[in-house]
């Protein structure tokens, strides 16, 4: 029998303990789990960079996995503590602020983290990461039934800027988040283009050639591709495009469409 996985990703900073204390519960719990960290360099309280991560992350491991995810500016507030399972039976558990927006498509289901028998009752105002979610992380990947946590939630926080809208002739987005090297990730994803075929992108108002890989563009070239999370992005060969002026979070994007 495979050994349970679970998964991390927070904006605590990989050196500052706390994701060593949300492991910690889990190994307690689970002794024989493996942990694996996604990410804790998610910039602080931003909720959109972590649903990106774990967009791109998440459904590379096995369906079985229970994935913790904390960028909760609203920790200890009314914020609802949710478990997400996804129509692949993928499950989630982080706070209801948009973080686990990507993982509720057609055949999701939310539960409220709510039931006193399985839920811890008091956890620490300033840490759920460790008193709530890892705990019900923990008991998922032994075994346990999302629907058992709580009640379902019909109304879990949507992020509509993770999608871009179609327009005449085209579709119109919008430049999310950059990642280390300067690329920058779109709202619009392969799956807009439907039946057409791009014939000229443009963020905010500048072209950006449509290439396949980073050595198809010249050096300090604005180029467009398809990255490998399915998502077009910005990209400057050997340069950072997010470092552009005018470019960044926001930048809106148009592809013209044949």
């Amino acid at each position: 029998m495979a050994r349970p996985v679970v998964t991390f990703l927070s904006d605590f900073g990989a050196g500052s303990g706390y994701p060593a204390q949300m492991k910690a519960e889990v190994l307690r719990l689970l002794p024989d789990a493996t942990l694996v960290d996604l990410s804790h360099e998610v910039p602080p309280f931003d909720v959109l960079a972590g649903a990106l991560l774990l967009e791109a992350c998440v459904p590379r491991f096995p369906a079985a996995a229970v994935h913790v995810a904390v960028v909760d500016p609203g920790v200890g507030t009314a914020r609802r503590p949710l478990c997400v399972e996804d129509g692949a039976g993928r499950r989630l558990v982080g706070p209801d602020n948009g973080l686990l927006a990507p993982f509720l498509g057609p055949g999701s289901a939310a539960f409220l983290l709510s039931d006193p028998e399985l839920v811890p009752r008091d956890p620490s105002p300033t840490f759920h990461g460790r008193d709530l979610f890892a705990p019900v992380a923990a008991w998922l990947a032994g075994g346990g039934d999302p629907a058992r946590l709580g009640p379902r939630v019909t109304d879990p926080v949507s992020l509509p800027s993770l999608s871009a809208k179609r327009a005449a002739g085209g579709i119109d987005g919008a430049c999310l988040a950059s990642d280390p090297f300067g690329n920058l990730v779109t709202s619009i994803r392969r799956a807009d283009l439907a039946d057409g075929t791009i014939v000229a992108v443009t963020v905010a108002g500048r072209p950006a050639r449509l290439v396949v890989t980073f050595a198809d563009g010249s050096p300090g070239e604005l180029l467009a591709l398809w990255g490998s999370g399915g998502r077009l992005e910005i990209a400057m060969r050997e340069g950072s495009a997010a470092r552009e002026p005018g470019l960044g979070r926001g930048a809106p994007v148009r592809v013209e469409l044949g």
